[in-house]
């Protein structure tokens, strides 16, 4: 049986440990696959958790926290827990034909090894943002460096690799191709699964019923996930527009993942962080998704508002109108007057909407079978 260790070194990404923990559990017919991570997220005996240091959280929270903000320049503050001696003494690893890296950070492992690691087994690599390879790149919407020298540093290294290289968007997808820090390594999309058992259309009164929602008004979902201050964000919009139709008696505005749970107004209301089956119900119950975000790499929470037949308001921004597609709901780009009138349009309109069949678990296993098999082949 062919041999995969699956690598997963960020912890705040909750996607990508679904991500693996599927490929660790649907793939297991096929080949024999180890996870290797920062912090556990479930019971699994063929996981090594690299969380282990008489540290506190707060005090690793500090350290990356003050990595991110200076740019990963500096090596003195990464700890590179994962280094090749680390890996050489790693049975998983000794024993694998293929490294899965889904997520890796700087300041958790040695990118410096990756043209090493890439010389003595086949390497996938998947990215959930672009910025994981090419992050402050001349074509990064959003991220720019603040020197050349990070920049320069990371396309020596990956240069020199042997990396299939997988996005979770073919947006992402079609930009790296023509990104030089790529080099000859290919490049190919696999959407992210969405839990469909989860996330599916359920009875509107019903959820409302239990939710404690009013059946008399239009319900609008947005998620704010409390960070008003940054300019990335989109509750300033959502805030605006509330605003702009108070005069409207019929809208109630509910904001999801916020700090905490607040009654703003009458039309708006605040609510703390929600599990995966509270955020379906509140999907069904709703009649509109705002969602006008100004930086997005992929956010799956598009994907199961659509699931639910949740219709959804969004801007033009980098991955998704690839979601919304044949849904045609997309204002342009921090168009606020635009962003209105398909609102008003779409909130008067009992539309259905469909989720594209990319999105299932069954096709993204079937998609990294055909990955693992074809690097196989190649041995």
């Amino acid at each position: 049986m062919k041999k995969i260790l699956n690598i997963n070194l960020v912890w705040w990404i909750t996607w990508t440990n679904q991500l693996i923990k599927t490929i660790s559990e649907w793939l297991w017919e096929w080949y024999k696959v180890y996870n290797l991570v920062w912090y556990c997220f479930w019971e699994n005996n063929k996981t090594t958790s690299i969380y282990k240091t008489n540290k506190t959280k707060l005090y690793w929270n500090f350290r990356y926290k003050l990595a991110v903000w200076l740019n990963f320049l500096f090596d003195w503050l990464t700890p590179w827990h994962i280094d090749m001696k680390y890996l050489h003494n790693f049975k998983p690893y000794q024993e694998a034909d293929i490294v899965h890296l889904h997520s890796i950070q700087w300041w958790f492992f040695d990118w410096h090894i990756l043209p090493k690691i890439s010389k003595e087994k086949k390497v996938v690599m998947t990215c959930h943002d672009d910025w994981i390879v090419s992050w402050n790149d001349e074509n990064n919407l959003f991220f720019h460096y603040k020197t050349n020298f990070a920049y320069k540093t990371r396309k020596k290294i990956l240069k020199n690799s042997d990396i299939s290289y997988v996005w979770v968007s073919n947006r992402m997808s079609s930009k790296l191709k023509n990104d030089w820090i790529i080099w000859k390594n290919s490049v190919q999309t696999i959407y992210n699964w969405i839990n469909t058992n989860i996330f599916n259309k359920k009875d509107k009164k019903i959820c409302r019923n239990k939710l404690w929602l009013p059946l008399d008004k239009k319900i609008i979902i947005s998620i704010a996930w409390a960070w008003k201050k940054s300019k990335m964000k989109w509750i300033k919009y959502v805030e605006r527009l509330c605003d702009d139709l108070s005069y409207k008696d019929d809208l109630l505005f509910i904001s999801i993942w916020n700090n905490e749970y607040k009654k703003v107004s009458d039309k708006f209301i605040e609510i703390w962080f929600l599990s995966p089956e509270e955020m379906s119900k509140y999907f069904s119950a709703a009649d509109l998704f705002l969602y006008p975000t100004l930086a997005d790499s992929f956010w799956l929470v598009v994907a199961e508002s659509l699931a639910c037949w949740c219709p959804i308001v969004t801007f033009e921004t980098w991955w998704v109108p690839e979601i919304v597609q044949n849904n045609w709901y997309i204002a342009k780009y921090k168009d606020y007057e635009d962003l209105k009138k398909w609102f008003i349009l779409i909130l008067n309109k009992n539309l259905k909407v469909s989720l594209k069949d990319c999105f299932s678990q069954s096709c993204m296993i079937n998609s990294y079978r055909k990955l693992y098999d074809s690097l196989l082949l190649k041995w």
